[in-house]
């Protein structure tokens, strides 16, 4: 049985109840992954958004990172000091109900066993990708940016296929409903964005990171583990995610995603590759 050090560290005002339930959430599923080949997990626990704003920020000043805008300020992970780190908003979480606190915990957990090295923050722009940028017009920094997006959307989609393995369902499900409802306050920007070639690519490269997250338990086979209801709740709740581009670019949309995930394998880095050259369609 796995027993991998937890270094907890908080930050402002974080009520005990809140520290003992993610304390003893990561102690059990790192327990159930059984994985001892990492020496150390630190935690930061931070009292609300601002504060954990202001943590991302500040750390990437210091470390030199230049990865995009963070999106979401409930739980993160990173491995810019060279071991994971997982950075959790006690405010934000708060929100959420229990089964999707405890889902959206060990979702974080589950990238530091499976994306836990420096090299799973690195990611290279195939020649290829390049050529086709070129002859559709699309700037380097766009094609950079839209490979940020798709590298975070197949994590995701690798730490939700790894949690269904290890029984980690319900708890899917329900952080599942609440990431996606805070997903669509992105909805307005797309009146501007689909004017412009470049940021139409970017802003549906964004929304693959919700597709795909939700991706494998949509695809789930029905059995007496899986709500019906949940699965078909949530697969609405994709769709209204997207529907908003418009019945063409909804349809290439999650028909891309679709190819995608048909081609996925177990390496992360060519996973990455094969997304970014399916969505080059998107452009």
């Amino acid at each position: 049985m796995a027993n991998i050090p937890l270094d907890i560290k908080t930050k402002g005002h974080i009520p005990w109840s809140i520290k003992r339930e993610i304390t003893t959430t990561l102690g059990d599923c790192y327990q159930r992954f059984n994985y001892d080949a990492l020496s150390k997990i630190e935690v930061h626990i931070l009292d609300k958004e601002s504060t954990m704003r202001n943590f991302l920020k500040d750390e990437k000043f210091r470390l030199g990172i230049t990865t995009g805008e963070d999106d979401q300020f409930i739980c993160s992970y990173d491995v810019w000091r060279g071991y994971p780190r997982i950075t959790i908003c006690a405010a934000e979480l708060a929100k959420f109900n229990k089964q999707a606190r405890q889902g959206a915990v060990r979702h974080e957990a589950a990238h530091t066993i499976l994306h836990g090295s420096l090299g799973h923050n690195i990611y290279k722009l195939p020649e290829d990708c390049r050529q086709t940028a070129m002859i559709k017009s699309i700037d380097l920094s766009v094609l950079q940016q839209a490979l940020y997006y798709l590298s975070v959307a197949i994590k995701d989609f690798e730490a939700t296929r790894f949690l269904i393995k290890h029984d980690y369902i319900d708890c899917q499900f329900a952080f599942a409903l609440e990431r996606i409802r805070n997903s669509e306050e992105v909805k307005p920007a797309w009146e501007s964005a689909k004017t412009n070639r470049q940021t139409k690519f970017i802003y549906q490269t964004s929304l693959m990171k919700s597709v795909l997250f939700a991706h494998p338990l949509l695809s789930l086979p029905r059995s007496k583990k899986i709500s019906l209801e949940n699965q078909v709740y949530l697969g609405r709740m994709v769709e209204e995610l997207v529907e908003h581009l418009g019945e063409p670019e909804q349809n290439k949309l999650l028909q891309v995603a679709n190819m995608i995930v048909d081609g996925l394998t177990e390496d992360t880095h060519k996973n990455v590759d094969f997304a970014l050259r399916q969505s080059m369609s998107l452009a």
